[in-house]
């Protein structure tokens, strides 16, 4: 619920585990589902218009269909490179963990899983941080980002993980999103656009002067930290959606530097339906997003309950309500599908309790496995032990 909360390889060094395997499926997953959108001129853009009522029953969804073929990478189990399950960018050369309860965000190596260092430090000083909204790994320029909440800088260190000149922001960032161009000198930001706000999304230069900006107009919300602000960033498109749990007319919206302009690019029409709490998501090939009701917990806490998930294909416009399944580790059912991909990339971390966990749900119910595929999942299970880091499972996205 969301919340305002080939073979297998061991290394005798006990630093490396990696598993690659091969794809299972390559056809569209969507191909045999039924058109649920169309695409509709709004002034100088496209949009794709999803009808909610479309949508239909769940399918399944191997993963293999939507990725390249799967990585097991057990990281570096020293006391140092401990982490959590939290966010995680996959680069060319290494992997990116997200901080969290004081533990710094840490760089490993993404061939070997070697710890390699931490990047900055949790606190309140100088170049310290506590809660991070986006990050940006950017390994060209020796350059890794971090925006903290309720601020007016990105903080900036090597990829030693030492402190850089932070870059101060043209406007404040209660919860942002941004793409930081080193090379070119732009940065691209875009922010939860509370009533007021001077910009929801702009561009300006490293040293914090503003090139240009677009304002809030009807994406303004309340001051309400439980709304979010998402973003899809992919070469040259900077996509946004803000989502609020007062359920709005909506889309979600790709930036057009040139024009300086938000142009929505799809939406979800729920046709004579009440309007449920939604969002929106997008990888290359897909558009896809959520609807769930909300659900009081405590006074001060709501959460979203009965979520279901969509996806949408871009070309074929077809699409359906989906549960996506790992067939790589015998359909492991992965949950909330949507947010498991980054950066050109399917991630997810886990702990190895929770995987171990994992593989033994689906070798004691999973009774169709193959003999080749039950062999690899209990050598994988077995070489997991409770003293162990965290493995990071990943995949590139077709495009």
């Amino acid at each position: 619920m969301r919340t305002q909360k080939k073979s297998i390889l061991l290394l005798a060094a006990g630093l490396l585990l990696t598993a690659a395997f091969p794809a299972l499926g390559q056809n569209d997953p969507l191909k045999n589902c039924k058109v649920v959108a169309k695409k509709v001129k709004a002034n100088s853009s496209e949009v794709i218009v999803c009808n909610r009522d479309q949508l239909g029953e769940t399918i399944t969804i191997p993963l293999s269909t939507l990725t390249g073929e799967l990585q097991i990478l057990k990281l570096d189990d020293a006391d140092a490179a401990l982490v959590k399950e939290t966010p995680t960018i996959i680069g060319e050369n290494y992997i990116l963990i997200k901080g969290s309860d004081q533990i710094p965000y840490k760089l490993f190596d993404k061939k070997t899983g070697k710890f390699l260092n931490n990047i900055g430090a949790f606190g309140q000083g100088p170049n310290e941080y506590k809660l991070i909204y986006d990050h940006q790994l950017d390994e060209k320029n020796n350059r890794i980002y971090l925006l903290p909440w309720q601020t007016k800088k990105i903080l900036v260190y090597d990829l030693k993980g030492n402190a850089q000149e932070p870059i101060p922001m043209c406007f404040g960032a209660p919860k942002g999103n941004f793409y930081v161009d080193t090379k070119a000198g732009i940065v691209t930001v875009s922010v939860l656009p509370f009533q007021g706000a001077k910009a929801v999304i702009w561009t300006q230069n490293l040293k914090g002067e503003l090139i240009k900006s677009v304002e809030p107009g009807h994406l303004s919300v309340v001051p309400d930290f439980s709304n979010e602000m998402g973003a899809y960033k992919d070469n040259n498109t900077y996509g946004i959606t803000v989502f609020t749990f007062e359920p709005r007319p909506d889309s979600l919206y790709h930036y057009n530097r040139t024009t300086n302009h938000l142009d929505p690019v799809f939406t979800l029409d729920f046709k004579s339906r009440k309007m449920s709490i939604h969002g929106y998501q997008e990888i290359p090939l897909y558009f896809f997003g959520d609807v769930s009701e909300p659900k009081q917990i405590s006074p001060n806490t709501t959460v979203t309950h009965e979520n279901q998930f969509y996806i949408v294909n871009k070309k074929t416009l077809k699409g359906s309500f989906y549960k996506l399944e790992n067939d790589f580790l015998g359909n492991m059912e992965i949950g909330w599908p949507n947010y498991k991909f980054s950066n050109g990339y399917f991630f997810m971390n886990m702990d190895p309790g929770n995987l171990k966990d994992g593989l033994e749900k689906v070798l004691s119910s999973n009774k169709k496995l193959s003999a080749e595929m039950k062999s690899k999942l209990t050598k994988l299970k077995d070489s997991i032990t409770d003293n162990d880091n965290n493995y990071i499972l990943y995949a590139k996205l077709k495009q």
